[in-house]
């Protein structure tokens, strides 16, 4: 995938990396959403609980990927983007996966959910398991694909700040949050296969017997 720098690709590009990780994670269970890219300073994205777009003769939820962050690493927009769809999950579900005042707090639902479905959890002390990075099976799959950084965002004024740090967060994760742990990626020598993992290890490969090499 070529690194993408103008707006009008960015949604369609979203929309296809949720295809595409609705049949990976959800076995294509998960309805069509529109994706809207609005500038939430007090969030990474959002979910709407109702459907709240008509499209045609359907109706349809809102996922929003906020404006101010697609120039993160790839791998963090998809774990908001995934994050995201978890949470369509519980809605299409039944599950209630959030709590308390706004529905901000992220419940052990959430992180059952989550959890099962590509992504690491980690618990905000004031938002509860939402702070999510992506697990091995989403880089993984990330690496197959070929997607790279969106390379873009809106920027983001004091006024933008000031105006939301009263709010917290939305439905989504919180921008201040714990930085996701780095994973590596290690290549044998030889057959050139390759593992991920979250620490630093020594490991031979099975098939060639070699010690595989940390790729920085």
């Amino acid at each position: 995938m070529k690194k993408t720098v103008k707006t009008s690709r960015v949604a369609g590009q979203l929309e296809k990396m949720y295809r595409l990780l609705n049949d990976r994670f959800f076995n294509g269970e998960l309805p069509e959403v529109v994706i809207s890219l609005k500038k939430t300073v007090g969030a990474y994205g959002h979910f709407t609980c109702n459907k709240v777009w008509q499209a045609g003769d359907e109706r349809r939820y809102e996922i929003n990927i906020s404006s101010a962050t697609l120039s993160r690493p790839i791998e963090e927009t998809c774990s908001t983007l995934l994050h995201e769809m978890c949470h369509c999950f519980a809605t299409e579900n039944g599950i209630k996966d959030t709590s308390g005042s706004g529905n901000f707090y992220h419940n052990r639902k959430f992180k059952e959910i989550a959890e099962s479905h590509g992504l690491c959890v980690e618990k905000h002390p004031k938002y509860g398991w939402t702070i999510t990075s992506p697990g091995l099976p989403l880089l993984d799959f990330i690496e197959e694909q070929g997607w790279q950084d969106l390379q873009m965002c809106e920027a983001v004024s004091l006024w933008d700040v000031i105006g939301t740090l009263p709010k917290g967060t939305s439905n989504g994760a919180a921008v201040k949050t714990k930085k996701p742990s780095s994973t590596r990626k290690y290549i044998c020598p030889i057959c050139h296969q390759s593992v991920r993992a979250t620490k630093v290890v020594n490991i031979l490969c099975g098939d060639c017997m070699e010690k595989m090499e940390l790729v920085e």
